[in-house]
């Protein structure tokens, strides 16, 4: 009787007359709740097992333990004076075993499904779907003073290091991304999908907000391109033109290559 309760069975549990005596062998009703619209219950069992639909007092008037319908926990029984409340007298035992369950409210396996997705300390092995988002960072709107930096992510050591610094790689809540290696010398390498096309981009710097206005870009076939001067040791100041014409108002060190005359 895993799903029922047990009603009855105590000295509170008798059927009486309107004077309040006990009914030896009184016959009673069992109802749904004491509203006049509530259904008569007949879905009981008696203490052996047997199913009844009513309930029979003994010779001394007393209610004999029998178990209610599934899941419920309180009855209305009327045994010609009107309908009374009975209660389960088996919260005890039920509330007693409740507790020595092991995960009762089926929290402990709510939290186990929970933090399937969370990362440990060490250890950590992430399997990501599509457009899934491994982690987010939500960082206060900075107002552009240093004070306000923040570190999202940093590579530290335990000790201090000759040139006196303790952190490495670090993202800054500001957006700001130092890719300093630990340790010996390591190239900062950016891999890019074997099957790109050389217009594809592998390097890309804006003026404003990622992908818009490319000041800077390396492509996927090696090509660099920027949209102001180029200026490196071995370049200088040099202009490179080319076409039909000369340009308008050469300097020294300019280049002209022409062609189209």
């Amino acid at each position: 009787m895993a799903d029922r309760n047990l009603f009855g069975g105590t000295p509170a549990d008798v059927a009486e007359n309107e004077a309040g005596v006990r009914v030896a062998g009184g016959v009673g009703l069992v109802w749904s709740s004491a509203e006049d619209s509530a259904d008569q219950v007949t879905d009981l069992v008696d203490i052996n097992g047997t199913p009844i639909t009513q309930l029979v007092a003994d010779e001394r008037g007393v209610v004999l333990p029998f178990w209610g319908p599934p899941g419920a926990e309180a009855l209305w029984i009327d045994f010609g004076v009107g309908r009374m409340k009975l209660v389960s007298n088996s919260v005890g035992e039920r509330f007693s075993d409740h507790l020595d369950r092991f995960d009762p409210h089926g929290s402990k396996q709510y939290a186990d499904d929970q933090l399937v997705g969370y990362i440990p300390r060490s250890g950590a092995r992430l399997t990501m779907q599509p457009g899934q988002t491994w982690a987010t960072a939500n960082v206060p709107e900075l107002n552009g003073d240093k004070g306000d930096e923040g570190l999202v992510l940093s590579l530290e050591t335990d000790g201090a290091t000759p040139s006196g610094y303790s952190q490495y790689t670090r993202l800054y809540n500001n957006g700001a991304l130092y890719v300093e290696p630990n340790g010996a010398h390591t190239p900062l390498a950016v891999g890019q999908w074997e099957q790109a096309e050389p217009d594809d981009t592998a390097i890309s710097v804006a003026r404003g907000r990622a992908g818009t206005r490319p000041v800077f870009q390396v492509r996927a076939d090696g090509r660099v391109e920027a949209a102001g001067n180029v200026s490196a040791p071995n370049v200088g100041g040099a202009r490179v033109y080319s076409g039909p014409t000369a340009p308008a108002n050469p300097r020294v060190g300019d280049v002209w290559v022409q062609y189209g005359a």
